[in-house]
This record gives C-alpha cells, sequence and structure tokens, in this order.
C-alpha cells in the first residue's frame, strides 16, 4: 500500500461518521481512530503462536467501601469546600473555632481545611448553635464531606 492510498483512506475517515477502522491486506494492518485528530498505527501481522497454559487468576480484590452517607440531620449541615485537612483553630496552641454549644453567627470562620499548604477558612452558613463536630482536628477531608451541623 502506498502513502497516497493511506492518506486518501484518512481523508475519508475524516469526512465521515465513523470514529474508528481497522483494515487488513496481506501481511500490514492499518488502524485509524478519531480523537481530536486521526491516528495511525501500522503493524505487521505475524503468525498465531501457539496458545499458552493459563495461569489460574487470583481472586479478586474485595471492592471498596462506599463513603459512609451523610447524617441525617434536622440542622444546617457545614461541608468541606474542598480536599483537605480538617483543623479546629488557626494553631495547635490556640483554642478551636468553636466547640459544641458554641453559638456562632452568619460568616463567623467555624474551621480550617488545609489544602496544598493555603488555610481556607471554613463560615458559618446561618447564625445558630453548634449541634455536632464530626471530625477530629487534622482529620483528611473530602469535597463536600459533613465537618459540623448548626441549629437553631
Amino acid at each position: 500500500m502506498e502513502v497516497k492510498e493511506i492518506q486518501s483512506i484518512i481523508d475519508m475517515l475524516e469526512n465521515s461518521t465513523l470514529h474508528k477502522l481497522q483494515l487488513k491486506i496481506k501481511d500490514m494492518e492499518l488502524t485509524l481512530e478519531k480523537e481530536t485528530a486521526p491516528t495511525v498505527q501500522l503493524s505487521q501481522v505475524l503468525p498465531a503462536a501457539a496458545p499458552v497454559a493459563q495461569q489460574p487468576m487470583a481472586p479478586a480484590a474485595p471492592a471498596p467501601v462506599a463513603a459512609a452517607p451523610a447524617p441525617v440531620s434536622n440542622g444546617t449541615l457545614v461541608k468541606s469546600p474542598l480536599v483537605g485537612i480538617f483543623y479546629a483553630s488557626s494553631s495547635p496552641e490556640a483554642a478551636p473555632y468553636v466547640s459544641v454549644g458554641s453559638t456562632v453567627k452568619k460568616g463567623d470562620v467555624v474551621c480550617i481545611v488545609e489544602a496544598m499548604k493555603i488555610m481556607n477558612e471554613v463560615k458559618a452558613p446561618k447564625d445558630g448553635v453548634i449541634k455536632e463536630i464530626h471530625l477530629e482536628n487534622g482529620e483528611l477531608v473530602e469535597f463536600d464531606q459533613v465537618l459540623m451541623e448548626i441549629g437553631e
């Protein structure tokens, strides 16, 4: 197969609705796939090898445990805005921003989530009383994970 023929096949693929084309001619195999630009892969077809005895497969690993669902609450849930590390205070020596029973106003800082050495303040979304804090200082948190609950 000549370069002009291959180019013609590429042009036809680009102008068609096909996304993948495999073509085998004698001892040559041509595979074209559309992505942002067509990919050309040429390979030689080799004679089939004798079958190899298969080894028994190891048992599959157990499926990962899904994250616990968000707790049911009558209050307002304060969730993590990003993945990071939960800190209850501004430094190890400082008192926590809030504790269970603390009264907060909308906009008060209730904790910090550190991500890539940047301290991100998490603020109270409404006025209320801290009903429960779901994490210990220094724990890893995921995006949208419940940090604490604010009640009336």
